[in-house]
């Protein structure tokens, strides 16, 4: 039976120890979440899962959550049939993960295994009013964030007037392709002032009116200096041209359409309490921002404008100790970098000092804890930590946890495993491993566009608005430096291609005498960065062999639009561009490997170790061909064989020896014999000599035999051990370069 609604059921406690499950449910108390969390863990580990399984308890206590999905996974929340028939099922499954009937019964039985059933999904469903958004698009249900900027409510402060200010123009200036820099830019402080123009009138910024105040500016200094010092008309007037340009193109359109963006309404599916705006009037409020289809630009103006919001939201409630609303972010990476300062950062860290006291908890997902600015996560209560890449990976969250309070948990870091989670909390005692739950909604993976027009059609869904669709133009993809190619991927059935910097390169790891077989791949790196020295630090994404056959040459046949590539970009940063690649690629091949201490083997990256395993019982990756390991062992025995029976021949012997000699010493003494044969003794003492070098042999070739034994026996991965390793330059070759275009 599922636990008493006395806190959410997230799992089960594993023991550190045995790595055992118990059968205890481990409850975690709501209020802990208003100290926010994090979730930490590589692909794989089941953190996206785990975030599904906190909102689903989160709905089921009418908690609203609104969550951002950058992936398309988030949308599995609505994959919930109280049935848990195949007919349900059948509309999501992928042929390529079996039929509808193996996995309503794979759901039936996982959740059983957990006490739960198709009553507690039905009571998940009742529970909650759902709401898929999809700014720019209408597959769920548009957003309108870009055709104005509504001022904050009255009781706003100025940080909330500069953080919503800051979120629409600085999204502006990016779409643009124009320096957002709040503190630097010309661009960003003059629009920001149009838009303070506006709003002290009374009226709404908007595109339109943007541009007419920026044509006409009604502010006569800029700091201590007239405007014209400041920003000469001849250069204004390109920012209004750009301004325009970005108005009237079709890419941002879309972005225009749909329900005015209502943070209040996001968390609450009925009418606000007048007491207590961020109570629900009816069922929780589940709001899924969904931004997988937007190009990297649209995803950060989405997101600040939306936190933004938020917060100034969030500020208009009064104060509560008990977690009224959850916000979830499922990958954090490029909201909250360490040291870069996007529109998304100022309100995020607002949200994570502040809203505890107004009742409002923050869990944002990453997987890897590198791209996060850790002060910002020291405000985090609660880590969830599953399975890393790297050590570096272990040492720095390691590092982190006692930074953010907490006890050293280094131990504790190495028994995680898919779905097992070191939580450390503040509020409690001992930082404890759980394993995760199963979902009650049907995990079947990222979601497309079409997928979630689907989900509107079959389920309760909320549909999107009857509009007018506007027609889009297609474009084609920008030209490309003459030694460059560009390649094109299909992941999200975005509308827009966002650019990556495509490199691929052979690379093989040694560590000491080991050596991992020659393995080709490719990284993904964003445009995203400031220079052409800085565009391999941000994200990495991996392709292997299997992924390199999906890049396509040729464009897609759909219609698509394309973002902008960076204004450093050009034929004069190519060159740069590949010097960043030969200086800094090695370094960021860097990554954890097993080795086998028995054949001196070297896994190969990404390859895990059952895998490598299998790998080096097929033959393959030992230190020598299993047929000449073969005949050495058989040659071995042949040796030991022998040894051993002359060992015993001779053995025999000397006894013999010792026997007669003991006879002639006896003689003597019994005055039988006048002279004792001292050269019989002597060699007695030889014999006896020799045999215990016999042994000796015997014992070393039993040795050499075992160890032949252990090379070709069926290897097991518990006896693997874990380097870290970098490859030397001298063994990374860079094959090609170009760019890649995500659609």
């Amino acid at each position: 039976m599922p636990p008493a609604k006395t806190g959410l059921f997230l799992g089960r406690a594993v023991d550190p120890a045995s790595g055992k499950t118990g059968m205890e449910p481990f409850l975690l108390d709501s209020a802990d979440l208003t100290t926010h969390g994090l979730i930490v863990g590589m692909t794989g580990s089941g953190k996206t899962a785990l975030g599904i399984v906190l909102i689903e308890e989160l709905l089921t206590r009418g908690i609203p959550v609104l969550a951002i999905d950058p992936k398309g996974d988030l949308g599995n929340l609505l994959l919930d049939f109280p049935g848990l028939s195949p007919a349900e099922f059948a509309p999501f499954v992928d042929p390529s993960a079996g039929s509808p009937e193996a996995e309503a019964k794979r759901w039936a039985d996982g959740l059983l295994g957990w006490g739960l059933g198709p009553a507690n999904v039905k009571a998940l469903v009742e529970s909650r009013d759902a709401v898929i958004y999809t700014p720019g698009s209408s597959s769920g249900t548009p957003i309108d964030l870009f055709g104005s900027c509504a001022p904050p409510p009255l009781e706003a402060d100025g940080e909330d007037r500069r953080d919503v200010v800051t979120a629409w123009v600085g999204g502006l200036l990016a779409l643009a392709g124009r320096d957002a820099d709040p503190v630097k830019s010309r661009d960003f402080i003059f629009l920001s002032l149009c838009v303070t123009a506006l709003w002290e009138k009374g009226t709404t910024a908007t595109f339109e009116s943007l541009l007419e105040t920026a044509a006409a500016p009604p502010i006569a200094k800029v700091g201590a200096l007239p405007l014209e010092t400041f920003y000469p008309a001849k250069e204004r007037q390109e920012l209004v041209l750009a301004v325009n340009a970005l108005l009237a193109s079709p890419a941002t359109s879309a972005f225009r359409d749909g329900e005015p963006l209502d943070v209040a309404a996001m968390f609450s599916a009925g009418p606000p309490d007048r007491a207590d705006p961020g109570k629900t009037g009816g069922r929780a409020r589940l709001s899924v921002v969904s931004i997988a289809h937007l190009g990297d630009a649209e995803r950060v103006f989405v997101v600040a404008t939306l936190l933004a919001r938020v917060k100034a939201w969030m500020r208009s409630l009064p104060g509560s100790p008990a977690l009224r609303a959850l916000v979830y972010v499922d990958e954090i990476f490029g909201f909250f970098p360490p040291s870069a300062e996007p529109p998304t950062k100022r309100p995020l860290l607002t949200l994570l000092k502040q809203a505890r006291a107004f009742g409002v908890g923050v869990v944002l997902a990453s997987q890897n804890p590198v791209d996060l600015d850790y002060r910002g996560l020291a405000n985090c209560g609660c880590w969830w930590v599953g399975t890393l890449q790297t050590e570096r990976d272990r040492k720095r969250l390691a590092e982190g946890l006692v930074e953010a309070g907490g006890k050293d948990a280094s131990a504790l870091l190495s028994k995680t495993r898919k779905r097992v989670f070191l939580l450390h909390d503040v509020h409690r005692g001992e930082p404890a491993l759980v394993e995760t739950r199963w979902a009650m909604s049907y995990l079947r993976g990222p979601m497309t566009k079409a997928d979630l027009a689907k989900l509107r059609d079959v389920s309760g869904v909320k549909a999107a608005p009857p509009r007018v669709e506007k027609a889009a133009s297609d474009s084609a993809a920008p030209a490309l430096p003459s030694a460059w190619a560009a390649r094109w991927l299909e992941k999200r059935n975005a509308d827009i291609a966002s650019p990556s910097l495509f490199v691929k390169y052979a690379v093989r790891y040694r560590a000491g005498t080991s050596s991992a077989p020659e393995a080709t791949a490719a990284k993904l790196f964003p445009f995203a960065a400031g220079s052409a020295a800085e565009v391999l630090e941000g994200e990495v994404a991996d392709l292997w062999p299997a992924d390199l056959d999906a890049l396509k040459t040729a464009a897609p046949t759909r219609p698509l639009r394309y973002a902008d590539l960076p204004g450093w970009f050009g034929e004069g940063a190519v060159r740069a561009v590949e010097k960043a690649v030969r200086s800094r690629l090695p370094d960021k091949l860097a990554t954890t490997l097993f080795r086998d201490p028995v054949t001196g083997a070297l896994s190969g990256p990404g390859e895990s170790a059952e895998a490598f395993a299998s790998r080096l019982a097929s033959g393959a990756g030992a230190a020598e061909p299993p047929a000449a390991l073969r005949e050495k062992l058989e040659r071995k025995r042949r040796d030991l064989a022998a040894a051993d029976a002359a060992e015993k021949s001779r053995s025999m012997e000397t006894m013999a020896s010792i026997g007669t000699a003991a006879l002639d010493v006896l003689g003597g003494f019994l005055g039988k014999r006048k002279t004792l044969r001292v050269g019989k003794v002597g060699s007695v003492l030889t014999k006896s000599r020799m045999e215990g070098t016999a042994e000796s042999r015997v014992e070393g070739l039993k040795a050499e035999v075992a160890a032949l034994e252990a090379k070709l026996a069926p290897p097991d991965a518990s006896r693997f051990q874990k380097v870290n390793v970098v490859p030397a330059a001298a063994h990374v070759d860079v094959l090609s370069i170009g760019i890649a275009w995500i659609c």
